[in-house]
């Protein structure tokens, strides 16, 4: 069993690294000429074509496919569907830390919903998160001057997916085919409203050639890419608590920001410095404040 010989915390810590370098891909295809509707698209049908056969072959023989699964579905593919996007529209740097405010609505969900004890950690987290959301969108400052579409979709799409994550950990027994196919199929349903959009029309379809140029690049991104991300991020939700969650999906901040800031020539000043130190301490603070406190159920591991 996979539990027994992995830690979840180091499983999601591995895919939150991998997903730390989705932006390459997205803007490397983009690059080729894909619009931003058609390269969101393509990262979510992809896996879902692979994944369909499987999922045929599971309702044959009666169980459940993950379509029914519309809840965790929307918000947490919809929520990566909106992520995707907020990093064609605004820069990658932005978007990453925006998204990865997670940490404080993990505790003010851990809190208001699942009646987790408010420890002083969790305080000091919850301000640090919210101090280093309020200076990257410039707060006190020209609010609306700094604020663009791709800024509140990054920060929407957080606070969606801590939902999400809620609602993955409260339902630990749903088997994680289902979670997975569930993502793909409603995020590329996601993905095909959010190309009716003004904001990412998908303009004109991509050539044949094109087409069959990137075919064998999006296969290898789907399959030895994006399923085992996906699956391995599923498999450790279901024994991580959404606050912490967030805090080790942190990582993918981490190597997000440092590969845009070093490969990309993100606009990388002070106010980003200090608001992506405040957002990263936030996870730092409630991971070494809490430690061993309280361990979500069915999480204690077995030698």
């Amino acid at each position: 069993m996979l539990k027994s010989i992995a830690r979840p915390e180091i499983i999601v810590a591995m895919a939150a690294a991998i997903w730390g370098l989705f932006w390459v891909p997205l803007t490397v295809f983009e690059s080729q000429g894909l619009a931003p509707a058609w390269v969101i698209l393509s990262q979510f049908v992809a896996p879902l074509i692979f994944l369909a056969p499987f999922a045929m072959r599971r309702f044959r023989l009666g169980r459940p496919t993950g379509i029914g699964r519309y809840g965790t579905g929307l918000l947490v593919g919809g929520a990566v569907v909106m992520y995707c996007e907020s990093l064609l529209i605004t820069n990658v740097v932005r978007a990453l830390i925006l998204f990865y405010a997670m940490p404080a609505w993990g505790t003010l969900v851990e809190v208001g919903l699942m009646g987790r004890r408010f420890t002083l950690w969790r305080g000091l987290s919850l301000v640090l998160g919210l101090s280093g959301l309020a200076t990257i969108l410039g707060l006190g400052a020209s609010f609306t001057s700094a604020v663009n579409i791709g800024d509140l979709m990054a920060l929407v799409s957080g606070i969606l997916f801590t939902f999400g994550a809620m609602q993955v950990r409260q339902s630990s027994d749903i088997e994680v085919f289902e979670q997975v196919f569930a993502f793909f199929f409603f995020g590329t349903m996601t993905a095909l409203a959010f190309s009716l959009l003004p904001l990412t029309a998908p303009g004109r379809p991509p050539a044949l050639e094109k087409i069959v140029a990137l075919a064998p690049w999006i296969v290898l991104m789907a399959v030895g890419i994006l399923i085992p991300a996906m699956w391995g991020l599923y498999w450790g939700s279901r024994f991580v608590d959404p606050g912490r969650l967030g805090i080790l999906l942190q990582l993918e901040a981490v190597v997000g920001i440092g590969s845009a800031a070093l490969f990309a020539g993100e606009p990388f000043g002070a106010r980003e410095a200090v608001g992506a130190a405040l957002v990263v301490s936030a996870g730092v603070v409630e991971v070494f404040g809490n430690a061993g406190k309280e361990m979500p159920d069915g999480c204690q591991h077995k030698a």
